[in-house]
């Protein structure tokens, strides 16, 4: 495997602004046949990684966007594999094998989840599926976590998405599927888990009590899965008293021995799970910046808006929040891909309000995104 850089490419970007279709389209069309002409040539290989994709998205003079969900598009067709901290990986359509070893993601088990209740309540094609929040509490899986699924089978066109008046969303089976997958629901053993002994194991054959062990972000490469994945094992190695994870140059040190904890534990505020005044497990402190300015984000456009609204500019916000302009944009853009926000240009531009963060309270979606519609004080 190698990374294949932006000089490599010898193969035209596509021309944006004549095509027919969307900009999306038109550099998932490309992304196929650039991949499937250098492979036939050798050029490259299967298990090759494509460049940065800010690099990639300024060669296709596109956004970050646009190129993420063109790649997810093509992923889904089978062209590629991604994997945080890793990589997207070119991958064969025509064969099923992983590139990245695996075993069952949250969203993988969310989409074996829905497909079973479609053949348990003998759902016929036209059938209407319950809502994303309904969902959740059935499969007893996150909304976000769902949402994402029902997205994978709609592109898979095994659901259909419309959009009813007052932006009440509806979801239809549409065309069967593969219906022995949904047998193998209980087979499948959980990603984190699975993570949890590997670090463990390894741990335990590479390190002595009270060493200092490799980061999350090196686990993260070495077993390819994503940091997200890596920290919640490390959460649960810390609750298992596994090991101790510490702030800055202190890192995470091996404890060994859960009978000598106390002894080797520091001072609280070095450890990133423990709290001065309780004494308990700290959670939030565990989270990269980005992670808790995405809550704090939630929270105040829970407390502060609703539907339809425009929220502050990144500047405003970052010194609400207190948080670097970088550090928003990031939980800015996971709430846009999460279907939360829509970003839009021109006159009337900025970050609007698309559905309500989950709350307890139900969700409302709005889509009358006309200028006229918004209730916007442009003076």
């Amino acid at each position: 495997m190698k990374k294949i850089q932006i000089s490599q490419i010898n193969f035209p970007p596509p021309d944006i602004k004549n095509s027919a279709d969307t900009k999306e389209k038109t550099v998932l069309k490309w992304l196929i046949e650039w991949i499937s002409t250098s492979i036939s040539t050798s050029v490259f290989e299967y298990g090759d990684f494509l460049p940065e994709k800010s690099k990639l998205a300024k060669y296709l003079g596109v956004s970050i966007g646009t190129l993420q969900n063109a790649i997810r598009q093509a992923e889904d067709s089978g062209y590629f594999e991604s994997r945080q901290s890793v990589g997207t990986a070119i991958k064969n359509p025509s064969e099923r094998n992983k590139i990245f070893e695996k075993t069952f993601s949250k969203k993988d088990e969310a989409i074996l989840l829905i497909k079973k209740y479609i053949v348990d309540q003998k759902l016929k094609t036209g059938g209407l599926l319950p809502s994303t929040k309904e969902l959740s509490q059935l499969l007893n899986i996150g909304e976000n976590t769902v949402r994402l699924a029902l997205n994978t089978l709609s592109r898979e066109n095994i659901i259909d998405t419309k959009i009813q008046k007052g932006g009440r969303v509806e979801r239809i089976y549409k065309n069967n599927f593969d219906r022995q997958s949904c047998e193998k629901v209980q087979q499948k053993s959980n990603l984190i888990e699975a993570t949890v002994e590997k670090m463990k194991n390894y741990i335990i054959e590479n390190y002595a009590a009270g060493d200092k062990i490799i980061s999350n972000e090196l686990f993260a490469k070495m077993f390819g899965v994503s940091i997200r994945t890596v920290n919640e094992a490390a959460k649960i190695l810390n609750e298992q008293n596994i090991i101790l994870s510490r702030r800055g140059r202190y890192g995470t040190i091996y404890l060994n021995d859960p009978q000598k904890v106390k002894k080797q534990k520091e001072r609280e505020e070095k450890s990133l799970f423990m709290s001065r005044q309780e004494n308990k497990p700290l959670q939030e402190s565990y989270l990269y910046s980005w992670e808790k300015t995405l809550d704090a984000l939630k929270k105040y456009i829970i407390q502060n808006h609703g539907a339809g609204d425009k929220i502050p500019s990144m500047k405003e916000l970052a010194l609400i929040l207190n948080v670097s302009t970088n550090t928003l944009r990031h939980a800015i853009q996971i709430l846009c891909d999460e279907g939360y926000l829509i970003t839009q240009r021109g006159k009337y531009g900025g970050v609007y309000i698309l559905e309500m963060p989950q709350k307890e309270s139900k969700a409302f979606r709005w889509l009358a995104l006309n200028p006229t519609a918004i209730n916007v004080d442009i003076k």
